[in-house]
């Protein structure tokens, strides 16, 4: 039988060493670009990273910070962005046509753009449709930029025809496993004429798989902790009896 310290403490030493020595690398760019009115040929900005240590992705997070180029920030329609983000010819939908629905084939029309993380477990859900997150409708517009950690769009359909329902395919876990050296290129893309938007910047975090061999060392390293805590306790429980 395993003893009953041993079960508490064994979801302690995963939970600690599946984080133990993991890498975590950080980049940003500032292309400070114009995104094209009403073209499909959009901006690509590709970035080289040539000195990663990470030859395994475990994880990968983006920043964007898209904005009109109007005064304060606005003048561009965000249901008009299309922005996907590719590596080693593994590709993720970060924006496909926010709010785009059956109901609303112009997607969102509001006028600031984002300024937002994009994760797989981004807090505030699918990015697609945050009016409805944080409203509780699809009419009510920003007074500025979106803002805070979304989920990426996910939806690789064209964006002439997706809707809420597509699936989510695209998602950043699509990088995982790849090694995070190579070119990495951010499109975006400002689909309806009306309004123009600049890619200001954005930015990648990318955190590497765990080492085996850390998390055996760590794990091992609690086992014997627990070895000798238990039997100095069986030592002092047996002399307090004798």
């Amino acid at each position: 039988m395993v003893p009953r310290t041993l079960l508490l403490l064994l979801p302690t030493a995963l939970v600690v060493t599946s984080a133990y020595g993991q890498l975590t690398e950080n980049y940003n760019f500032s292309p400070n670009a114009a995104v094209p009115d009403g073209a499909n040929t959009g901006t690509f900005d590709a970035q080289s990273i040539a000195s990663s240590a990470i030859t395994q992705i475990g994880n990968v997070n983006v920043t964007l910070n898209i904005t009109g180029t109007g005064s304060g920030g606005s003048g561009m329609f965000n249901g008009d962005i299309y922005a996907t983000l590719v590596h080693n010819s593994v590709s993720s939908v970060l924006l496909n046509r926010t709010g785009r629905d059956n109901s609303t084939p112009l997607g969102y029309s509001d006028q600031y753009g984002f300024n937002i993380q994009l994760s797989d477990v981004g807090g505030q859900g699918d990015v697609h449709v945050y009016r409805t997150t944080l409203f509780g409708n699809n009419t009510t517009t920003l007074a500025g930029p979106l803002a805070y950690a979304w989920q990426p769009d996910g939806r690789s359909t064209d964006p002439s025809s997706v809707v809420t329902s597509d699936p989510r395919t695209a998602l950043l876990s699509s990088f995982n496993g790849q090694n995070a050296n190579g070119t990495w290129t951010l499109f975006v893309a400002d689909l309806e004429a009306g309004g123009t938007a600049k890619l200001v910047n954005w930015g990648l975090q990318i955190t590497a798989v765990p080492e085996p061999s850390q998390f055996a060392v760590a794990t091992g390293a609690l086992l014997l902790g627990w070895v000798v805590w238990n039997r100095r306790n069986r030592s002092s429980t047996q002399l307090s009896q004798a």
